[in-house]
């Protein structure tokens, strides 16, 4: 491709005082089940992110914020110290070669894999409302998978100490050195259920309304504000999405509460919108007019339309997934012309280098 065509994805961009970035291209956070079964990230960690630290931003995969939010036994967490010193491991990899990185916080509430357990936990949600035992069919090559089990339904008083779980992720995220954190409000888990319909069935003051829905989101980011501040504290967001089996009514009035509300707040690192159908999403462009400062687009578009997007003002981060998993130098390549390396499938989950950082960059082939 003309490399005039794509020259706005590799312009810098300050995204706080103290956070600037060489590049407008965006590692997404992927799930590679690598950690220690304990959740603890590795030196094998280290080494594959740093090979990718040619991104102006890695996202890291999704870590859980407690034993409860976890999902899969070699995933990682950020709720202990020793989780936080394997962690440093990673982040002062990346930093070492330049590179920026946050840290993605999750907490997977009913999509929960607890088989690994000493005992037995109920995951839980906002209701006691499981997901279809046979969906676990679709997730290939992922390590002790088990069905799905019926989730507890959370306590009001209880929705206060899971967002405090969030701020000891982030607290811990800080002595680790991270860049930030991501607030992992998709793809089915916790924070995403309460913004369903079909399973946020509560009626105290996390449910029934749009803006209660929105409600454990919005006490979820203020507790990890209160840590680093806002501007240390980005979100990502899948309106609409189905993911987990997700249902959403009213998908414009909860999250237009929720963006309001963050914007209420101050500004942020940045906004994280997954569209599986960006290009032609009305609603994407309805809702990125509610958002003070910057917005990361992620919704398989060619790089020219993610370079059309920055450079027409409609986003100012691109994200790249499975791109930056089989070509660590993502960047030069795209910047040089060079073509891109298929991913091997096979290996995406299956623990060890193979497929993970064997990826040899161009110059090496």
């Amino acid at each position: 491709m003309p490399a005039s065509v794509i020259t706005s994805l590799f312009d810098p961009i300050d995204l706080t005082t103290t956070l600037a970035l060489r590049n407008r291209l965006v590692m997404l956070g992927m799930t590679r089940t690598r950690a220690e079964n304990d959740g603890t990230p590795t030196e094998l960690m280290a080494e594959y992110y740093g090979q990718r630290a040619d991104a102006g931003l890695i996202i890291t995969e999704s870590t859980s914020v407690s034993t409860v939010g976890r999902s899969f036994l070699t995933g990682p967490g950020m709720y202990t110290t020793e989780h936080a010193r394997g962690w440093k491991t990673v982040v002062d990899s990346v930093h070492s070669n330049g590179g920026r990185i946050v840290l993605q916080i999750n907490h997977v509430g009913r999509a929960n894999n607890l088989a690994f357990l000493p005992r037995p936990i109920p995951p839980v949600a906002p209701s006691a409302v499981p997901i279809n035992q046979s969906s676990r069919q679709i997730v290939i090559n992922i390590p002790r998978v088990t069905p799905y089990g019926e989730p507890r339904a959370l306590d009001t008083e209880e929705v206060a100490l899971i967002a405090a779980e969030f701020a000891h992720a982030t607290r811990l995220a800080t002595m680790a050195g991270f860049d930030g954190v991501e607030i992992h409000a998709d793809s089915g888990y916790l924070i995403h259920q309460f913004l369903s319909t079909n399973v946020n069935r509560r009626s105290d003051r996390y449910g029934g309304s749009a803006e209660n829905r929105a409600r454990m989101a919005l006490e979820v980011f203020d507790a990890i504000a209160a840590v680093n501040g806002p501007d240390y504290v980005a979100i990502k967001l899948t309106p609409g999405w189905t993911n987990n089996e997700i249902e959403e009514e009213q998908t414009e009035e909860t999250y237009g509460c929720l963006l309001d509300g963050i914007a209420a707040r101050g500004s942020i690192m940045f906004t994280h919108f997954y569209f599986p159908n960006l290009a032609d999403s009305a609603l994407f462009r309805t809702l990125r007019h509610k958002v003070k400062g910057n917005v990361l687009v992620d919704g398989s578009l060619t790089t020219e339309q993610y370079a059309i997007m920055i450079a027409g003002g409609e986003a100012d981060l691109a994200g790249f997934g499975r791109a930056f998993i089989a070509n660590p130098d993502l960047p030069g390549r795209l910047r040089e012309g060079v073509p891109l390396a298929d991913v091997d499938y096979a290996t995406l989950y299956t623990g060890g280098a193979r497929g993970y950082t064997t990826y040899p960059r161009a110059s090496q082939r």
